[in-house]
C-alpha cells in the first residue's frame, strides 16, 4: 500500500498530535500544581508567623525561586509546541535538524517518562541547515520512536543521534534495552516510513534494532525533495 496524498497522511498524522498534545497538557498541569502548592506553602509562612524570621525569609525566597524555575519550564514547553506546531505553516523550509528534533524529544519526554524509557541525544553540533519538510521529518521520527517505546521494556534507553556525511545529514535511533511483546497497534505502519522518507527525498535503512535516516543535504546531487 502506498499513500499517494498529503490527507491520507494527515489522518495518521491526527495521532502524533493527540499524543503531544495529551503530553503536554498533562506536564503543564503538574507544573501548575507545582506553582499552587508553592504559593501556598509561602502563604502558609506569612500567615503563621508574627515576625518573619531570618530562616523564614530564607525559605520564602527558596519557594520563590523554585517557582520562578518552574514557570520559566512551563515558557519553554510552551515555545517548543508552538515552534513544533507552526512546523506544518510551510510544507518546506530551511531549518536545522537538531533543533527540530530537540522539539520533538521534549514533547515526548512525558510519553517515554510513563515506561521510565530515557531519550538520550548524540547531536552533531556542526550540521548546516536543510531544505525540506520539517512536520514530515518530525513525523517520522516520532514513527520510529513510537515503535521503539512500544517494544521496550521499562528502563531502556533511545539514543537519538545526528551526523554530516559528504552529502547527507543522518540520524540514528537506537534502542538500548529489551525488547517485550506488546499487543499495542502501531500507529504509524511501515508504508507511512515509507511514503514519509520518498517525500523527504531521503532514505531509511535498518541494522539489527538500530533506524538510520538519511536526508540529503542542499546542493547534494542527492538532494531531490519533490
Amino acid at each position: 500500500m502506498e499513500f499517494e496524498k498529503d490527507s491520507d497522511l494527515r489522518l495518521v498524522q491526527l495521532s502524533l498530535i493527540a499524543k503531544i498534545i495529551a503530553s503536554f497538557t498533562h506536564e503543564v498541569k503538574n507544573h501548575l500544581a507545582f506553582i499552587k502548592e508553592s504559593a501556598g506553602l509561602v502563604g502558609d509562612i506569612m500567615e503563621s508567623r508574627k515576625a518573619l524570621t531570618k530562616q523564614d525569609v530564607q525559605q520564602s525566597l527558596n519557594v520563590l525561586q523554585s517557582v520562578k524555575d518552574q514557570i520559566g519550564k512551563t515558557s519553554d514547553l510552551c515555545n517548543y509546541l508552538n515552534r513544533f506546531a507552526h512546523r506544518m505553516d510551510k510544507p518546506l523550509s530551511i531549518f536545522g535538524v537538531n533543533e527540530t528534533l530537540e522539539e520533538l524529544l521534549v514533547l515526548l519526554h512525558k510519553l517515554a517518562s510513563q515506561k521510565r524509557i530515557i531519550l538520550e541525544r548524540d547531536f552533531d553540533k556542526n550540521l548546516p541547515a536543510i531544505h525540506s519538510d520539517p512536520a514530515k521529518l518530525q513525523f517520522l521520527i516520532f514513527c520510529i520512536i513510537e515503535e521503539k517505546l512500544r517494544r521496550l521494556d521499562n528502563n531502556s534507553r533511545i539514543i537519538i543521534k545526528s551526523a554530516r556525511s559528504s552529502e547527507s545529514i543522518t540520524i540514528e535511533v537506537i534502542p538500548r534495552g529489551n525488547s517485550v511483546e506488546t499487543v499495542e497497534e502501531c500507529i504509524c505502519p511501515h508504508e507511512i516510513c515509507q511514503y514519509l522518507i520518498k517525500q523527504l527525498g531521503g532514505s531509511i535503512s535498518q541494522e539489527a534494532e538500530e533506524i538510520v535516516v538519511t536526508l540529503p543535504v542542499a546542493g547534494s546531487p542527492l538532494h531531490n525533495v519533490p
